[in-house]
């Protein structure tokens, strides 16, 4: 007794040290093998180990139903330890909890459940089935006890005992008092689905994966297709890029042959004669020589690489779309006959049991509503409609993006994830969907949302790995529009491709567009019988990484601490757009899919105004018929204004800017001196924005207007804790070509004041000022209310020439004073107050005691006395009161002030104005030349070198209003009127073209004279410098000419250029 008590005390001690041990054991992995797919696991997709064995993320789902896990929500056997598999808390196998039968509470309200469907189904409209009609039942089939009673292992898997100990567990979830009620429960919750993982009942996963498996095997045939065409690409690029190698390296062979032999003959022909100085010089040159050469070489090398890069890459991607394409119809083709297939197997099924049920024919309304309830995946019609104009509007589909809340929120999760097949892929961002309109959405959003362009991918990438079914976006082979169509097809959804042209990065108003030019492609999708307008390309955006609370930026390389500050920004106008608005940037070759009542053509699309998908978010429309180019009036005027919805007119905030359209002038921002923005007046009035454009000289300016709603941190409100006005961004919304032909006066810029909107709308919006009246002291009339005006929607008043032509209207920033006014303005918080004047030619300072402000009892006024007579600015900048003196004050509002009437006026000190284009050389453009809206066609360069020719020309716009003459000098003043022709056009006499022959080597002037019409004198408007030289290389035998020496230039001594005489006006 006491030998056998001790060998069972020595064996419990060593069950409780093989216990302990195996603790601190290392864990046996069956090799790097998925246990699900069995194929090799990498590390950034491996998931485990658990139980011993790993898996692919992608693998990593229930076993029963297919449901993605995680490591915190996977479950494994509690009933056979040897299993390895996982599953979810719905299906995994449990213990116990199997004492069920038909009369157990969980399935007697089932049954009961079901009855009532019966009978009061018989009393609606078998049509129409309204949520809410019936009460939504108890228990479904997620109540615990059904779910233990279906998902419990048989009885022979655990033995006789058990069976007997627990009697019903034979009830399993095909048992006819389950599935009939569940099936039942399902049809009535048929209108009131959640965008959750188990919608589908158990019976349907078993048909569910045969379609997906039958999915995955086309998907297998179409890679492996698609593995081949990319294996053509690359030998293609190989054997391109070689045969580019060897035809640059024969043509430097042969070229380096050429100098070699050039300089051996000269050595050897000169070899005698040359100095050693001289030979050392050669040689030098030779060495140069060579390595200009080589530069040559290398830059025709990486021109002939990049076209021949581009003109591959065009040619991959056409044969990509082309297999992408058919690859498409197959796939929608496969699940058409095999949903048709499983539906048929259904439907025996469910005859079947309702035969042994009731012992006849099932109810063809019963039969039908269980096939709806047990729908598959829904592919779209056999025959797909023509291209027709959508039946409703986008807004009709949807008024707010709201709805796809939880669509968008799930695709975003399943973008952070890695997916191996566009198959799985479709089943995590689509298995849960519905509606055409729902999967589409969750394409576009997982394509928006995921940043193609910058994701980075091995050299070896192969398709078993994560994003390798991504490579042929990362290569260039695959465009966003034909990653959409091709996964529309894995979801069942018909998808086209669209060509033709948009008006993109490079296209400015008014430019021709050639076939070869902004080309594009898009998709249409078919949603609800509709084809419907997507560009995923242009919808898509980066993330955004907002600022912290302390207003620090986050590092570009720096990883977000929190998903709070990690914003995805996408563009919901590409997606659905109506035809319409999608027109006005996109124009289809295809007319037919214009998908508009009547299509347009090219040279329509042209002139269609330009605007931005900003423009139709905030649903922006022009007052009147716009088109891309506008022409000035004779005073260079043009007005644009835009209607905005009346609930955003406090919301969104315009600019604008103006440039020259010359190509060589873009980047200059100033017309002697003055800002181009200063001859352009914005203002607000209503819901009318108007912006009122006069140019300064005659040519061509790019007019651009920018918009953005703002946010409350870009106001100042009652919250004292707002202590200034936070910056925020601003949109193009639209763009103009303005073209002035010719200008009648002189254009005044406008005072220099802050920039962008005047009136006070922008005071109103940002500070909650209100103006409440302007006071008039010295005027004969009464005062003026605030809303009163002469016209609200006048021309913003602005003949910047002279205020005598300005309208008062204060609602759009004009006021007309005689010896002073008074601006009162209510204010809704302590603010601190700055006031300045400005004025053209007066220093700011100057002004300052002729502008006075004060608050008294919430009330702002401003007093503006003006010294004497003429235009003035003014700014009112805001600050709350309880900021620290260091923080910046912000611009609230400005006004134009016209002063029609001073009796004492008040001499102030003037400032002429700098002009950055004076220059001290005598040729190129004087100030006059662009007054008069002459123009230089050819040369740009006003400096013309001429080597071993003797010819050349200048070709200048000449409006018909302006008369033009010239004189031709050769220095120091020899007069050569003879060697100059003037032709011209014949199809635009306005263009002037000047043909010179030169007789000999020197410096040339040709002088241009102009004026207008009724002027008696022409001064001198541009001068050509043309240098005419011979290269003497040959005449020295190889020896290095000599540096020629330049002489001061006569005609830059004398006072040549002065204004021509009465006689040479006709000339």
């Amino acid at each position: 007794m006491a030998v056998a008590t001790a060998e069972a005390q020595n064996q419990a001690i060593e069950r409780g040290y093989q216990r302990l041990s195996s603790i601190f054991k290392p864990q046996v992995l069956e090799g790097k093998i998925c246990h699900r797919c069995k194929k090799q696991v990498y590390h950034a997709e491996k998931i485990g180990p658990v139980n011993g064995v790993l898996f692919h993320k992608a693998c990593f789902k229930c076993l029963v139903c297919g449901q993605h896990l995680t490591m915190k929500n996977y479950w494994t056997n509690q009933t056979d330890p040897t299993d390895r598999e996982v599953y979810c808390n719905v299906h995994v196998p449990r213990i116990g909890g199997s004492r069920l039968d038909q009369g157990a509470m969980g399935i007697k309200n089932a049954v009961k459940a079901q009855e009532e469907y019966k009978r009061m189904s018989k009393k609606q409209n078998q049509q129409i089935r309204m949520p809410g009609t019936l009460r939504k039942p108890n228990y479904t089939y997620e109540a615990v006890a059904i779910k233990r009673a279906t998902s419990v292992p048989k009885p022979q898997q655990l033995g006789q005992t058990h069976g007997e100990l627990h009697k019903g567990a034979s009830i399993d979830k095909d048992a006819m008092h389950i599935k009939g009620p569940v099936e039942a429960q399902l049809l009535r919750q048929g209108y009131q689905r959640k965008l959750e993982k188990h919608h589908y009942p158990p019976n349907i996963y078993k048909k569910r994966k045969k379609l997906i498996d039958a999915q995955k095997r086309l998907e297998e045939e179409h890679r492996r297709e698609e593995d081949k065409l990319l294996q053509e690409f690359h030998t293609e690029r190989k054997t391109e890029v070689q045969r580019l190698s060897e035809e640059l390296k024969q043509e430097w062979e042969v070229k380096l042959k050429e100098l070699t032999d050039k300089f051996d003959k000269e050595m050897q022909k000169n070899k005698k004669k040359l100095k050693d100085n001289e030979k050392k010089q050669m040689t030098v040159n030779f060495e140069n020589q060579k390595r200009e050469l080589e530069v040559v070489i290398s830059e025709k090398k990486k021109k002939k690489t990049d076209t021949m890069t581009l003109r591959l890459k065009e040619r991959e991607q056409k044969k990509t779309a082309t297999m992408v394409t058919r690859q498409s119809k197959q796939m929608l083709e496969m699940l058409a006959q095999e949903q048709e297939r499983l539906k048929q197997e259904l439907q025996q099924e469910i005859q079947a049991e309702t035969k042994q049920e009731t012992n006849g024919e099932p109810e063809p309304e019963e039969l039908e509503e269980a096939l709806e309830a047990l729908e598959i995946t829904p592919v779209g019609p056999k025959e797909l409609p023509p291209p027709h104009p959508p039946s409703s509007r986008k807004k009709e589909l949807y008024e707010d993006v709201k709805v796809f809340q939880d669509v968008d929120e799930q695709t975003i999760k399943v973008a952070q994830d890695e997916q191996t097949t566009y198959t799985d892929l479709i089943q995590q961002l689509t298995g849960n969907l519905v509606t055409d309109l729902e999967k589409v959405r969750a394409i576009y959003r997982w394509v928006t949302v995921k940043d193609l362009n910058e994701m980075e991918f091995e050299e070896s990438l192969s398709t078993d790995t994560p994003m390798g079914l991504l490579r042929g976006i990362k290569l260039g082979t695959e465009t966003y529009h034909v990653l959409f169509m091709r996964l529309c097809s894995y979801a069942g959804i018909h998808c086209v491709e669209i060509k033709g042209h948009s008006k993109s990065v490079g296209y400015e108003p008014g430019m021709k567009i050639k076939p070869e030019m902004f080309q594009n492609t898009w998709n249409a999708a078919l949603v609800d019988g509709d084809w419907r307008l997507v560009q995923c390309n242009w919808g898509a955006r980066h993330l955004v990484l907002n600022k912290d609370k302390r207003g620090a930026k986050v590092e570009e390389k720096e990883k977000p601490k929190s998903k709070d500050q990690i914003r995805y920004q996408y563009d919901e106008h590409y997606f659905l757009t109506d035809p319409d608005e999608f027109i006005q940037e996109f124009w289809a070759i295809d007319k037919e899919w214009q998908l508009l009542e009547n299509s347009i053509t090219l040279e329509e699309f042209e002139a269609i105004p330009f605007v931005r998908s900003i423009f139709f978010h905030h649903r922006m429309r022009f007052e009147r018929g716009m088109t891309a180019v506008l022409e000035t009036s004779e005073k260079g005027g043009v007005d644009i204004k835009i209607k905005i919805p009346e609930e955003l007119e406090n919301d969104l905030v315009f600019f604008y800017q103006m440039r020259f359209a010359e190509k060589e002038r873009r980047q200059e921002a100033t017309y002697r001196g003055a800002a181009l923005e200063r001859f352009i007046y914005q203002t607000m009035v209503d819901n009318t924005v108007m912006f009122s454009v006069h140019v300064p000289t005659t040519g061509e300016f790019f007019f651009e207007i920018f918009a953005n709603k703002i946010e409350e941190s870009n106001r100042i409100s009652n919250d004292d804790s707002v202590p200034s006005i936070s910056p925020f961004r601003l949109k193009c919304a639209c763009k103009f070509k303005i073209v002035c032909n010719s200008l009648s006066g002189k254009m005044h810029p406008l005072p220099d004041c802050a920039s962008g909107e005047w009136g006070p709308k922008k005071g109103s919006r940002h500070f909650g000022m209100k103006l409440q009246n302007i006071v008039h002291p010295n005027a004969r009339s009464s005062p003026e209310p605030a809303d009163s005006t002469t016209d609200q929607h006048s021309d913003s008043g602005s003949s910047y020439g002279g205020q005598e032509d300005a309208q008062d209207n204060p609602k759009a920033g004009i006021i007309n004073v005689e010896e002073s006014v008074e601006l009162k303005f209510k204010v809704p918080r302590p603010l601190h107050f700055v006031a300045k004047l400005k004025m053209n030619q007066v220093e700011t300072k100057t002004l300052e005691p002729f502008v006075h402000t004060g608050v008294e009892d919430g009330v702002l006024t401003v007093r503006v006395t003006p010294p004497q007579i003429g235009q003035f600015g003014l700014d009112i900048y805001a600050r709350p009161k309880e900021a620290d003196e260091s923080t910046t004050l912000s611009h609230a509002m400005k006004y134009l002030v016209n002063a029609l009437k001073v009796s004492n006026p008040v001499e102030i000190p003037k400032v002429q104005p700098k002009n950055p284009q004076t220059s001290k050389e005598k040729w190129g453009a004087l100030p006059l030349f662009d007054d008069l809206g002459l123009k230089v066609i050819s040369p740009k360069d006003p400096k013309i070198s001429l080597l071993d020719v003797n010819q050349c020309s200048a070709e200048i716009y000449v409006p018909d209003n302006v008369l033009v003459s010239h004189k031709f000098i050769r220095e120091p003043e020899d007069e050569m009127m003879d060697k100059v022709t003037l032709v011209k056009d014949e199809k635009d006499p306005r263009k002037y073209k000047y043909q010179i022959s030169l007789p000999k080597t020197g410096n040339y002037m040709l002088c241009l004279f102009a004026c207008r019409k009724n002027d008696e004198t022409k001064p001198n408007v541009f001068n050509f410098l043309i240098i005419y030289k011979k290269n003497l290389a040959s005449e020295t035998n190889g020896t290095p000419p000599k540096t020629e020496e330049r002489r001061g230039s006569s005609l830059f001594k004398k006072n040549f250029f002065k204004k021509s005489s009465e006689k040479d006006k006709g000339k």
